[in-house]
């Protein structure tokens, strides 16, 4: 392969960045689990009108001014989501920032590409997800670390890369940062020039001004400092996971990791540079942190994807042709296949062929099945020929198996979107449970609820406009929940059963709607 990397226009890979962030960010309600979980914190920040003082305080207020600045056309869940794509979009620019300060500008592409083609960065960064912000702010501060020996504006940008931090309940992360440009200060010759301590030293002493502004300010709130800083994530009874995030990285951070660990094996003797060093002791430090998270999930451990992105940019121009050609064709492959299998599930959905596989959506409770929606396969359509014309345009680069990667995770997201956005919404909300109430329960009237988990209730109380509430033994309505497929609740002979279902294909979570006699 040639040498030279690929260069095509600003405004392509600009336009593939966009492809990538904004489909999924609106046209759907809130889903279960973290969407679902922080869309009902938000909404219970705007009800009372001020800040939580236990939640970090930077995704909700974004998504606060996101769901403000689009509420004429919007739905509040839609454009609060919009706060997800700009933090994504702020990390994917640092990033490139990073890389090109790290490894040179041919490489920033690279690094956007890589974290963008990123498995476990594709669902979490389309959802409500406060971790977002420390997604973003992290990747600030790295290239704020990584600029240090370029002057001020480097120790600038590790200052508000920390601030930002804070404001995100990113503390921890940002105390290791800290550290981290402390340890490249004493071991990195290019970090012990006097313009680089000048920048570390205006960095550090912006940081911990912020820092003690901020818990000041916390304090005279009365704010919950370990839940307002993030702290809480090393709190509780709750066993400790210290393999989880090693366990998942196979998958969660591929393509990032493999070309991470050919950087590192041919940049062995380059132990003592910021290019390799930095990186590398940005992502041992943070799995040594997250060993002991209590409750670990994926939405938290999206600022690994960050190091492990900048060592890839590193890593994927200087593949050798062979292992080129085989991320390549392997994406070619696997991207294909996926939306070969797309296309079968869509026909079995909306024109009943293949008739088992149709029979099989219907029993797992995918609804309007054998309904066809004409829109859906004319977008699917125009996708699948767009990803096929990308492939026969894009020229032979060293960047190619990246810019392939990235633009094939944009296909298959955009295509599932546009074949089954709407049975996915359906599957996933609790719009449908919300519509039944709406239908039996008159407007004003209370219905009394009983295990139903607040987030759930909350979800349910938005959709209908009906007020559920926990404890309240006035209501002439009552709504439990059962988490156990063939359970019938057992209620006094005071209350009678008007229906009972769940979501589409839901087999665990079961509601029972009852009116008092």
């Amino acid at each position: 392969m040639s040498s030279k990397p690929l260069s095509p226009t600003q405004a392509g890979l600009l336009l593939l960045c966009a492809a990538w962030i904004v489909p999924g960010l609106i046209g759907h309600a809130p889903w279960k689990g973290g969407d679902g979980d922080h869309f009902v914190t938000l909404w219970l920040w705007l009800q009372r009108g001020v800040p939580l003082g236990d939640a970090p305080p930077l995704y909700f207020w974004t998504a606060a001014a996101t769901a403000w600045l689009t509420s004429p056309f919007l739905a509040l869940a839609d454009g609060a989501r919009l706060a997800s794509g700009v933090f994504v979009a702020l990390a994917l620019w640092f990033t490139a920032r990073a890389a090109q300060a790290l490894y040179g500008a041919e490489h920033r592409w690279a690094a956007a590409l890589v974290l963008m083609g990123s498995v476990g960065l594709l669902v979490r960064g389309h959802e409500l997800n406060a971790y977002t912000a420390q997604f973003a702010a992290a990747a600030i501060m790295l290239d704020g670390v990584a600029r240090l020996p370029q002057g001020r504006s480097g120790g600038g940008l590790v200052a508000l890369g920390a601030a930002l931090l804070l404001l995100a309940g990113g503390a921890a992360e940002a105390v290791l940062f800290l550290l981290l440009a402390v340890a490249l200060a004493a071991a990195v010759p290019a970090h012990r020039t006097p313009a680089a301590r000048r920048a570390l030293a205006w960095g550090l002493t912006g940081a911990l001004a912020f820092a003690v502004v901020w818990i000041v300010w916390l304090t005279a709130r009365q704010a919950t400092l370990s839940a307002a800083l993030g702290l809480d994530r090393w709190m509780g009874s709750a066993s400790l996971r210290p393999l989880y995030y090693p366990g998942i990285l196979g998958w969660f951070a591929w393509p990032a990791w493999p070309l991470a660990a050919w950087a590192l094996y041919r940049g062995r003797r380059q132990w003592r540079t910021a290019a390799i060093g930095l990186p590398l002791l940005a992502c041992v430090g943070l799995l040594l942190l997250y060993a002991f998270v209590v409750r670990p999930g994926e939405e938290r451990g999206l600022i690994l994807l960050l190091p492990l992105s900048l060592l890839a940019a590193a890593g994927v121009l200087t593949l050798r042709r062979g292992a080129a050609n085989a991320l390549l064709w392997f994406a070619v492959m696997l991207f294909g296949f996926i939306g070969l299998l797309f296309w079968v599930y869509w026909s079995a959905h909306d024109l009943g062929t293949p008739a088992r596989l149709a029979q099989r959506l219907v029993r797992l409770g995918v609804p309007d099945v054998g309904t066809l929606r004409p829109w859906a396969p004319a977008l699917g359509a125009l996708l699948t020929l767009a990803w096929i014309g990308f492939l026969s345009r894009t020229a032979r680069s060293p960047l190619r198996p990246a810019l392939v990667w990235a633009a094939g995770m944009t296909f298959i997201w955009t295509l599932l979107l546009a074949l089954f956005l709407a049975p996915l919404d359906r599957r996933l909300s609790y719009v449908s449970v919300a519509e039944e109430l709406v239908a039996r329960v008159p407007p004003g009237a209370c219905i009394q609820t009983h295990t139903v988990r607040s987030t759930q209730r909350l979800l349910l109380a938005y959709h209908s406009g009906r007020t559920l509430a926990p404890a309240d033994l006035d209501c002439s309505w009552l709504l439990l929940e059962t988490r156990s497929r063939g359970i019938e609740p057992h209620v006094p002979d005071t209350w009678i059963k008007q229906w009972d279902g769940a979501r589409p294909g839901d087999r665990s979570d079961r509601f029972h709607l009852y009116v008092r006699r």
